[in-house]
């Protein structure tokens, strides 16, 4: 098997918050063995989130990405002004979340259990989706580009994240709740 890192058709994104590849052309195909490299290159970097994303750059206009994330890790709730998104499930289990303003749950689903393959939060929505596999391996589909900073919208009722033991008592609670509905 060889490596999909080593080509030119893929290219490390060196900038990115996480793990992040590019393809360099426009045809894209992602193939089993690539996923299983993407995740021994992430376990080989302390079980980071680690993605392929099938365009070409953070400019694009549509952007799909093949995400590995982990369970554990906080993922805070947020929303995107201009941009919808969905979550289409490829190996383990993720619990989607959609919240009102005042932070109470109006939609949870766990993708990739009974049935529940791909689910979608609209233009803004607060959102979130939380592994609750050891790890979860799912397609990502939204508008582009990728807008930095401004991409993504936090809101004040959801720890930010800079005290662990908060945020992680908090993803257990919206952990819970989704198993109990």
């Amino acid at each position: 098997m060889g490596s999909f890192f080593n080509g030119d058709d893929v290219v490390q994104d060196k900038g990115a918050r996480s793990l992040s590849y590019y393809f360099t052309k426009d045809v894209a195909c992602v193939n089993h063995d690539m996923v299983t490299q993407l995740i021994e290159e992430s376990a080989s970097n302390g079980n980071c989130n680690a993605r392929i994303c099938l365009h070409t750059s953070p400019d694009a206009n549509f952007q799909e990405m093949i995400i590995i994330e982990y369970r554990g890790k906080y993922f805070r709730p947020h929303k995107h002004l201009e941009k919808g998104e969905s979550c289409h499930i490829i190996k383990g289990e993720v619990a989607m979340f959609a919240f009102d303003d005042a932070g109470k749950i109006t939609h949870s689903h766990i993708v990739g259990r009974n049935g529940n393959m791909i689910c979608r939060v609209g233009i803004d929505q607060w959102h979130t989706v939380i592994p609750i596999s050891d790890y979860a391996i799912y397609h990502e589909s939204k508008p582009g580009p990728f807008l930095a900073a401004s991409d993504s919208i936090y809101p004040e009722w959801a720890p930010d994240g800079t005290d662990e033991q908060e945020a992680l008592a908090f993803m257990e609670g919206l952990i819970q709740e989704a198993e109990e509905r």
